[in-house]
């Protein structure tokens, strides 16, 4: 495991909470309080951050939002990852279409991050803002497990919370793969997102205390996934996630809608989990993916 490079971490807490709270600007104190930087660290990192152009500096404020730079580097990342822009592209009609709140979401080694959010925000949705993270443990991420080299499943899996059902996340697993598609209960959904998602100010990775927190409540979740789903019954659908996969076959983001109304019949549930999956498949052929065979 690489060795901790705090200066570089610091630089991208404040970034992360810039990306989150985008059109806001903080001032170098508001900065270190929502990090929990020194003020002397936060001078510090700011500094090579405003010379380079990554961050910009109100002159009469003296407030900090992101810099020029960082349109530049955001420009390329979409050229190297052109699923985020077509997903982010069609979310929109597909919230519009379920009435619910859509995001794309990508993962990264540790961590599952919000790329973009669609749709005007449903009233039952958790809200979610472009930038948040969540913790990549089960049983959160099975659309991007579902389909992984087992190693990283095993890495995934020994993240687990003390007490979490291994078989019934392995068999949840399963399920995804023969549906295509993910779905979780909305009390499980609902309870695991009031916890925090982030650090204090939306700083983007949840810090120690804010990641004990999740963890915990996460690890009470035995129903989190819907693994039988009876047409005349009814549920509480907390959300429905389907993958986008690259050229090698490998889940490259998501396209997640939560937020539905409560009391949905078991063939309202499948229907939406197929929309939800065909809006991903249309991201994966427009962007020359290949489907599992």
């Amino acid at each position: 495991m690489a060795r901790p490079a705090p200066a570089a971490e610091r630089a991208l807490k404040i970034i992360d909470l810039l990306v989150t709270h985008r059109g806001e600007q903080f001032t170098i104190s508001d900065l270190a309080r929502r990090t929990g930087m020194s003020l002397g660290s936060a001078h510090a990192v700011l500094a090579v951050l405003e010379e380079r152009g990554y961050l910009g500096r109100h002159p009469v404020r003296r407030t900090y939002g992101l810099g020029p730079a960082l349109v530049s580097a955001g420009m390329a990342a979409i050229e190297q990852h052109p699923a985020i822009r077509v997903a982010t592209e069609q979310i929109g009609g597909l919230a519009a279409e379920l009435d619910a709140d859509v995001v794309v979401t990508a993962a990264t080694p540790v961590d599952i991050v919000f790329v973009a959010v669609g749709g005007r925000g449903s009233r039952y949705g958790p809200g979610f803002r472009e930038g948040e993270r969540v913790p990549l443990v089960p049983p959160l991420g099975l659309v991007f497990m579902a389909w992984a080299h087992p190693d990283e499943v095993e890495d995934w899996l020994a993240r687990a919370p003390v007490g979490l059902d291994r078989d019934r996340v392995e068999a949840a697993l399963a399920t995804v793969r023969d549906r295509g598609y993910a779905l979780g209960q909305v009390a499980a959904m609902g309870r695991t997102l009031a916890a925090p998602r982030t650090a204090p100010g939306g700083a983007g990775p949840a810090d120690a205390g804010a990641r004990e927190v999740l963890m915990e409540t996460i690890s009470l979740h035995d129903g989190y996934d819907l693994p039988i789903v009876e047409p005349g019954g009814e549920y509480e659908l907390g959300m429905a996630s389907a993958p986008v996969f690259d050229a090698d076959g490998r889940v490259i983001v998501a396209v997640t809608a939560s937020g539905f109304s409560p009391a949905l019949t078991g063939r309202e549930v499948t229907e939406i989990g197929a929309r939800v999956r065909a809006c991903a498949t249309v991201v994966t052929k427009r962007t020359r993916g290949r489907l599992p065979g």
